[in-house]
């Protein structure tokens, strides 16, 4: 295991870990928000019983009110819903089976954490260090700066001048003096599925040996206590670069 997974192991493990994770990751609950006169309009469907007209109104928005495998399939074909009356009855009568307070409920609930993460993760970087445009960038060799730039123009930067090899942006580039680093980050809630997903690919760029930058896995969450798992066990029998953000600011100091 690498210095900088140990670190974080004994960050996790004996000190105030999550009340300093906190600052990065928020657990903000927003609701969603949704026009009142939307809203009236759902409900003025929702009491005429018109179920045709209501499921429309609720596939315009971003959140149905409840899971259900069939409502991708009607937000991309419409027609689909007078084409399949079964299908339209069923999801209608669990409707308003729920009442229109649950529906109402349903259609602002908050976005699920994991998908707030990114947008946490670098407004954070945007207040804790400076970022600057390419040019200024490259040419910077006394400081540690993060690259702010277009998409397009990262990405070139990765493949065309340092030789990476990557297919899409990482979640961050840092210059510490004249060394360059990518990385990714990513919070853990749980192991497995999609979750699982970005963390192997977060711990697939800090594993590439190509170019000429450091490449590091900002991993956080619960795979630090989870030293049976398979997460951990990655983590363990390797010596990439992979540690808690909390760690980043001395990690670019000390490389």
């Amino acid at each position: 295991m690498n210095e900088w997974a140990k670190k974080t192991v004994r960050l996790a493990k004996t000190k105030d870990y999550l009340d300093r994770l906190y600052d990065i990751y928020p657990n903000d609950s927003m609701q969603r928000q949704v026009d009142l006169s939307i809203i009236n309009s759902i409900e003025e469907t929702f009491i005429n019983r018109d179920c045709i007209g209501l499921l429309n109104r609720l596939l315009d928005l971003d959140k149905f009110p409840f899971k259900d495998s069939y409502i991708s399939f009607l937000r991309s074909d419409r027609t689909a819903i007078k084409r399949n009356p079964k299908t339209t009855k069923r999801i209608c009568d669990l409707l308003f089976a729920m009442g229109f307070a649950k529906v109402r409920e349903g259609i602002v609930e908050p976005k699920e954490a994991n998908t707030r993460r990114g947008p946490q993760f670098a407004h954070w970087l945007k207040e804790k260090f400076i970022h600057v445009n390419l040019d200024t960038f490259i040419n910077s060799k006394e400081r540690i700066i993060f690259l702010e730039d277009s998409e397009k123009r990262i990405l070139d930067f990765c493949n065309t001048e340092l030789g990476l090899g990557m297919s899409k942006r990482p979640d961050f580039m840092a210059k510490s003096k004249t060394k360059y680093i990518v990385g990714e980050a990513k919070f853990l809630s749980a192991l497995g599925g999609n979750q699982g997903k970005g963390f192997d690919d977060a711990i697939k760029l800090a594993a590439n040996q190509s170019g000429r930058a450091y490449k590091a896995a900002l991993i956080d969450g619960v795979v630090w206590i989870e030293s049976g798992s398979q997460e951990y066990k990655k983590i363990e029998h390797t010596n990439f670069y992979i540690f808690s953000a909390l760690l980043l600011e001395e990690f670019l100091r000390k490389i």
